[in-house]
């Protein structure tokens, strides 16, 4: 019951994701807007995490803003390989969704974003 849970969990984030990050016609996004659209609700405004999500302060260093960006096209391969990430990932109830309806360089001024928290 718990892992059909949280697949469909992980796939109506991933919607919502979706929704949020899909290109605008408007003016490009900054890191800022697009972590407040993208990321800000389970990881909080600030970065400083929640229940849902962990903090993302400190995040420079683990990682580059190429494997970042890469990380955010798909977490789960990530995770999958990562040891460190899978123990991360126990801890909360929602899998980290997939941003790869991002264009590549707002997938790196999200990266930038994140690396530049405290």
């Amino acid at each position: 019951m718990r892992t059909s849970s949280l697949v469909l969990a992980g796939s109506l984030l991933t919607l919502l994701a979706a929704a949020c990050g899909s290109e605008s016609s408007g003016p490009p996004m900054s890191g800022a807007q697009l972590f407040e659209n993208n990321c800000s609700m389970c990881h909080m405004r600030d970065g400083s995490g929640s229940n849902l999500a962990p903090t993302l302060h400190g995040k420079k260093q683990f990682w580059t803003r190429e494997t970042l960006a890469r990380y955010l096209v798909d977490p789960h391969g990530y995770v999958a390989k990562d040891p460190r990430l899978k123990a991360q990932g126990a801890k909360y109830s929602l899998p980290m969704p997939s941003y790869k309806m991002l264009a590549r360089g707002d997938l790196e001024k999200l990266a930038d974003h994140v690396l530049a928290m405290p």
